[in-house]
Formats: C-alpha cells, structure tokens, sequence
C-alpha cells in the first residue's frame, strides 16, 4: 500500500523555500552589483581614459584614471612577441628591458627634446617604474609600468587647453647597452589640472 510521507513533502517546501530564498538573494547581489558597478563604471569612465593597439610585432597599452585629491594613474602595458628564450635573456640582463616615459605629443612644452638621438622632438613629462615583466608563450616578453602622478605631471599645455600625451618605450638589450625597439602609443587627450 503506497503511503504519503509527510517528511517529503516538508522537506521538499524547505527545499523550495531556501531555493526561493537563494534566488531573491541572488537577485539583491547582482541588482547592487549591477548598481554599484554601474556608479563606479561612470566614475571610471568619466575620469579616466584609455588605448591598446597591436600588431603582429606588439601590443601597447597606455591608460590614465583619476584616483582622487588631484592624482592620476598612468599604466603602460607592453607585450614583444619573441621567442620565451629572447624574453628570458632581456629580463635576465642587469637593470630593467623597458624605459618609458611619457611624453608630451604635440611639442609644445617647456623643454621640448630629443628622447634619442634621432627622434622627433618631444616634451619629456616624467619617466614611469616597470612593475612586471614577464617572458612567456604566445606574447613572448610582456611588461608593465603603473605610477601615481599629480595632475600638473600630465599637463604639457597652456592652462584650458587639452594635454596631448604618449608612451615613448625603449627597449634595451642591456648586454650590449643598446636600444633594439622603439615604440610609441596612441595619443591620449585630456584635460589633467
């Protein structure tokens, strides 16, 4: 003789009601996720801006946020492709693989100068750290460079103009102490005080 077993049926309302629980729970995470995501996106998008370009040579990055009080982050990312072994040896050389520095781009700064000899003249802004560098497959040899600057770091122009800037990387096989590769990123434009 079949019998109801009333445990079922109560287990079953439980599970029903913890997976109802779950769902509105679920719900309430992703609503302020998509809220808070949506306020912080806007503030990002509003303060900060940036570009990546590649080729079949190499990938750059420049990108710049405000961070508050006046100051600025400016990320450079760079990946070479090359085999690991030449990405090995470039990080394994004393000293760093990478300058960089950023550059004013349309030359009207106070102290417009060569980077190296040869180059088109280019206001010198500041010069960032490397933060990582790295040999590996498919990109070959990828580095980074992160700095917090003040807003007057980026400002290459008369006041109420718009600051043009770029990334200027060198890269050196230290061994030889010479620049094997020069690459320049795509302008950002902006109004940094």
């Amino acid at each position: 003789m079949a019998g109801i077993d009333s445990t079922a049926g109560t287990a079953r309302s439980r599970s029903r009601g913890r997976s109802r629980k779950r769902r509105i729970v679920a719900l309430v995470v992703a609503f302020v996720a998509t809220v808070g995501g949506v306020a912080v996106g806007t503030g990002i998008a509003s303060a900060g801006t940036s570009s990546c370009t590649s080729n079949g040579e190499r990938g750059l990055c420049l990108a710049i946020d405000g961070v508050g009080g006046g100051r600025f982050s400016v990320h450079v990312g760079v990946d070479v492709h090359m085999s690991v072994a030449d990405a090995q040896e470039y990080i394994d050389d004393p000293g760093d693989p990478f300058d960089v520095i950023i550059v004013g781009d349309d030359g009207s700064g106070s102290d417009p100068h060569r980077v190296t000899p040869g180059d088109p003249f280019l206001p010198i802004l500041f010069r960032i750290p490397m933060t990582y560098a790295s040999a590996g497959s498919p990109r070959g040899l990828s580095a980074s460079f992160d700095a917090i600057v003040p807003g007057r770091a980026l400002d290459e122009d008369p006041a109420g103009q718009e600051d043009e800037i770029r990334a200027y990387l060198q890269l050196w096989d230290r061994d030889t102490n010479r620049i094997t590769n020069v690459f320049l990123t795509n302008q950002l434009s902006g109004r940094w005080p």
